[in-house]
């Protein structure tokens, strides 16, 4: 960002714009491309008659066919202005998408109509040369060496998108991995004439350190697994000037023994060669384990290497685990280094990694190094040559850390919106032996446009798969390399455009990407200090300020106010002529231009620590800045989320956790803010779209609060037994009022217990409720140890009128468990648990909650072979039923008039065999073993309201609550005499755009359009 103004107009001609500014230039190109068009096709034979004659063209059937279309178009792109994300908006900030530039439409659209295909040279002879100057284009960007005449020559091409760049990158290291071992294989047969004098450098010799060379067929099996990749890549070449072998007869001489016709696990096995690894860090991209199940290494082979507190790698982890692999005889096939991470913008520590690597490779263990720069990439660009040399000056320095890390720092560029250790990374790409790049992300061009280049380019090689009727042994034809057959030759071209018109220098799209890296760290500083001490939420980046890695609360605090007054407030131009203030900007913030954060809530004055709370209120957040409901307001900012993983992000995570003030091993929902528009800061619009964040926050909150505040409400319990009188409670795990399961037991007044008895002995299926008449709590009526009740019974079509009023006396509690998420375990592995209660005539059951979401399973009267119980003396015994609940869950929504009800496990009549009774849920204290239960007539199953989130209403007066659908009571301020809400299930939130497909296909084969 040479300039925060100064070049803002260049930026402004590079895209159509958020109004469409452009409009009438971006029409007057695309009409002048397809005239263009035309006037090829009329040239080509201008002489053959016209096939669509105005003679056609005047036909009725033709105008219908042309109306149809003009329908269809109207339709659709009504629809598609309706329901399509508007990713070229400044408040659009959700994933790595923003307005493909101007350049890419033109040069998409002008190609699409020629629709060449870059699977072979013949079908495609222009646009495959395009494609060949783009690879060279973003290997020139990297750094990597594209003359000719010198060596490694690196080489790109273009992918449908990065993750199968990076399927291409893993499916060359494997076979890289295994190709020495197919060429000793060769050398018992074909290839034996070059056994006795073939020599190949182990990965512990250096170039020209005096050791003796080693004839290739002495290596051991773990020498062969490390020879380093540029050595086993240039084995094709030596053969050829050392033996004069052609490349025709090398590849038939290996073709029998390479892992690409064996497969791996034949090679494996020749060599006793265990499971090798992968690593990526915690935050690698899904496509890594994905590519290494579909190259059969597998996914459990994909290991992830704990991050720092800025979700990077944490090098030293890296270190330990490849000494464990070297320990272990493991070989390793690759590392690879994420240059932005999809979910929050971290550059890992490639310096090190390089360093880590060259150390291991004295010590007999190699790998390829792969760099996933599919966001990073294109950063590139911001940094000039100069810095880039000095910076690769010095890390390939031997400078003791100390003088590096202080040479390192006076690289710094004073208005370049980029950290040092960035720079470093970014500049360091060209030490890699691959790279995944992503036009269509940070180069902002049309989908599909994904890419990879390899540092040396014979390494394409190893993924060949040539078919001689399709390439006709053609070499140059890119669809030889790679996944992919059929290409669109549409999107290099559109890249080479853009390239060409903005340009790979900071002056261009480095420009273009340090706004929007500036944007990005302008909305970082709304964030980390939009809560305050007296706010009644918190949220917090998951980088952290400086003053938060190593400064007290007061210095925290007192950045936080700097930032506030300071820095938010500050034009573009006073905060780079500041020291102070751009210092700071500097080193706020991700790598680059991704925001990851989260957001807790207070109750009063105390922090939420449930995160499973946490989690549902960054969900709503999501969902309230997201597009998901027909006809709904575009929201004005949009965000996006993502889960991290407890297990994957370790310490980091915790870190985060910490500092939002939540407790618990449980994977953290955060919101992310992907920041590409360099249009925010101009115009003011990032204190907009961070005002509306905070609205949407504090309107969010107030329905955590509601969730999770304790309230007089109405209670149910489902009924059970005749003589005695026990109730289950029905639960919520998601609204304080009911978060507990609950078995009590009592005394009914004489008329109502009268009339429930007759009820049950005409109707012995039906399940009876036993609802509070005055709303209270729990923890109330368990005190007081009865409560006025109404008699009800249950229907999930909603509150049925009550049979019978009257009073609970003499309560006295079963069973008791709180469902909030520190409560509660996983799913049973090997049984499921029920709470076993009752009287020496009626036994009844309930199936106890370990964890969330769950089920509920009653039953009334079941009988239970050889169990002797005095209930007075222990009045709750546990059945553990021989199933494996963790097997089972989470159950699909249950509905009694379903016809899958009939079949459904726990069903009347049905028995279980081989139960364990016991005294403890733990399952020691046993009281019978082997036993049977079988189910009455009257039994319970209910999934809907146990595990649903309430909906919230605004009253007449504007106040906030809580409904619960499924038609029991109205929260917080229900009446007696509100009208009931009948439970119906809400359909998909985007099933409206499936049904206008639908609708759009019915009319068409019904003959009609619309």
């Amino acid at each position: 960002m040479s300039d925060p103004e100064g070049d803002y107009n260049a930026v402004g001609a590079w895209f159509l714009g958020p109004q469409g500014e452009n409009s009438t230039i971006l029409n007057t190109f695309l009409t002048t491309a397809l005239n263009h068009h035309v006037t090829a096709r009329r040239s080509y034979f201008p002489d053959d008659p016209p096939a669509i004659p105005p003679s056609v063209q005047a036909t009725d059937v033709f105008k219908q066919n042309i109306a149809n279309l003009k329908t269809h178009i109207d339709l659709f792109s009504e629809k598609l202005a309706e329901g399509s994300v508007p990713f070229w908006s400044p408040r659009y900030n959700a994933h790595m998408n923003m307005d493909t530039s101007m350049p890419g439409i033109v040069g998409y659209f002008t190609t699409m109509l020629f629709n060449p295909n870059n699977v072979a040279v013949e079908a495609s002879p222009l646009t495959t040369a395009f494609e060949t100057r783009v690879g060279k284009q973003l290997a020139d960007l990297v750094g990597y060496n594209t003359d000719v005449n010198k060596s490694p020559v690196g080489w790109g091409h273009i992918t449908c998108d990065g993750s199968v760049a990076n399927l291409e990158s893993m499916w060359a290291a494997r076979n890289l991995k295994f190709y020495p071992l197919s060429l000793r294989l060769a050398m018992k047969k074909e290839l034996s004439f070059i056994a006795e004098s073939f020599v190949v450098p182990t990965c512990t010799q250096l170039p020209n350190d005096g050791s003796e060379p080693k004839l290739l067929k002495d290596f051991t099996t773990w020498e062969l697994l490390n020879i380093t990749p540029s050595n086993i890549l240039d084995i094709p070449t030596r053969l050829t000037n050392q033996f004069g072998i052609t490349p025709q007869f090398l590849q038939a001489a290996l073709k029998p023994y390479l892992a690409q016709t064996l497969g791996k696990e034949k090679l494996e096995k020749e060599y006793d060669v265990g499971p090798m690894a992968y690593f990526a860090s915690a935050a690698m991209h899904y496509s890594w384990p994905k590519a290494a199940a579909l190259t059969g290494i597998g996914s459990e082979n994909m290991i992830g290497v704990k991050v720092d507190n800025s979700a990077r790698m944490a090098y030293e982890d890296l270190r330990t685990q490849l000494q464990t692999c070297l320990d272990a005889n493991r070989a390793v096939y690759a590392v690879v280094a994420i240059i932005g991470s999809t979910e929050h913008g971290a550059c890992d520590p490639l310096k090190e990694i390089i360093d880590i690597r060259k150390e291991f490779c004295k010590k007999g263990l190699s790998f390829v190094l792969h760099a996933d720069g599919a966001w990073g990439t294109y950063f590139a660009t911001m940094i000039p040559k100069p810095v880039k040399a000095r910076c690769l000056e010095l890390a390939m320095s031997n400078l003791p850390w100390d003088e590096y890390h202080k040479n390192r720092h006076s690289n710094f560029v004073p208005t370049l919106p980029l950290k040092t250790k960035t720079i470093e990374s970014v500049t360091l790409l060209q030490c890699c032996d691959s790279i995944t790049v992503d036009p269509h992300k940070s180069g902002y061009i049309q989908y599909p446009a994904g890419g990879l280049l390899y540092r040396d380019q014979r390494m394409r090689y190893q993924v060949t798969w040539t078919s001689p009727i399709v390439y006709r042994n053609d070499l140059e034809s890119i669809g030889v390399f790679g996944v992919e057959g059929s290409k669109p030759g549409a999107a290099p071209v559109a890249t080479w455009f853009s390239h060409a018109v903005i340009g790979l220098h900071p002056k261009g799209y480095g420009q273009l990407l340090g706004q929007a890296l500036f944007s990005a760290v302008r909305m970082y500083a709304h964030l980390a200090t939009m809560s305050t001490v007296a706010s009644e939420f918190i949220l917090r980046p998951l980088n952290l300020l400086p003053a938060e890695v190593n400064g007290s609360p007061e210095e925290i605090e007192a950045q936080k106010k700097f930032i506030r007054d300071k820095i938010i407030p500050a034009s573009n131009r006073e905060l780079v002529d500041d020291p102070a203030m751009w210092d700071l900007v500097v080193s706020m913030g991700s790598d680059l231009s991704i925001n990851a954060f989260a957001v807790n809530f207070k109750l009063g004055d105390t922090v939420n620590e449930d995160i499973v709370e946490a989690n549902y209120l960054n969900k709503r957040i999501f969902e309230a800045l997201s597009i998901t409901k027909e006809n709904s307001t575009k929201p004005p900012l949009i965000l996006t989320s993502t889960v991290l993983s407890q297990q994957a992000y370790g310490d980091c995570l915790t870190t985060l956790k910490n500092r939002l003030g939540l407790k618990g091993d449980q994977d953290l929902y955060t919101l992310v803010n992907v920041v590409m528009s360099p249009w925010p800061t101009a115009n003011g619009m990032t204190d907009e779209v961070a005002q509306s964040l905070q609205d949407t926050i504090i309107r969010e909150r107030k329905i955590s609060v509601l969730r999770n505040t304790l309230t007089d409400d109405s209670h149910a319990f489902v009924m059970q037994g005749t003589d005695e009188i026990f109730g289950v409670h029905l639960a919520m795990f998601n609204m304080e009022n009911h978060r507990m399961q609950l078995v009590i037991t009592g005394t009914l007044s004489s008329d109502m217990k009268r009339t429930y008895t007759q009820a049950r002995k005409k109707n012995p299926s039906t399940v009876y409720l036993l609802v509070n008449d005055i709303a209270t709590t729990l923890s109330q009526m368990l005190t007081a140890k009865e409560f006025d009740a109404r008699l009800e019974p249950y229907s999930p079509g909603g509150p049925q009128p009550p049979i019978a009023k009257g009073k609970i006396t003499d309560i006295k509690v079963i069973f008791e468990k709180k469902l909030n998420s520190k409560f509660l375990t996983p799913y049973p592995t090997r049984a499921m648990p029920f709470a076993i209660y009752g009287t020496k005539n009626q036994t009844h059951m309930d199936h106890l909650y370990t964890a969330s979401p769950n089920i509920q399973l009653s039953a009334d009267q079941v009988a239970i072979d050889n169990l002797d119980n005095d209930w007075s003396q222990n009045p709750l015994l546990y059945a553990h039923l021989d199933l494996p609940e963790s097997a089972m869950q989470p159950f699909l929504p249950y509905d009694s008039r379903a016809p899958s009800a009939a079949q459904f496990f726990f069903r009347e009549g049905v028995t279980f065999k081989n139960v364990l009774i016991t005294k403890d849920l733990s399952g020691e204290d046993v009281v019978a073993r082997g036993t049977t239960i079988t189910l009455g007539r009257n039994v319970f199953v209910e999934t809907a309201m146990l595990n649903m989130d309430p909906l919230p209403e605004t009253n007449a007066n504007g106040e906030t609550t809580l409904i619960n659908q499924l038609c029991l009571h109205q929260s917080a301020v229900g009446t007696q005499d509100s009208e009931p809400h009948t439970f119906t299930a809400a359909p998909h939130r985007l099933q409206h755009y499936v049904d206008f497909v639908d609708n759009l296909q019915n009319g068409v084969e019904a003959g009609r359009v619309a």
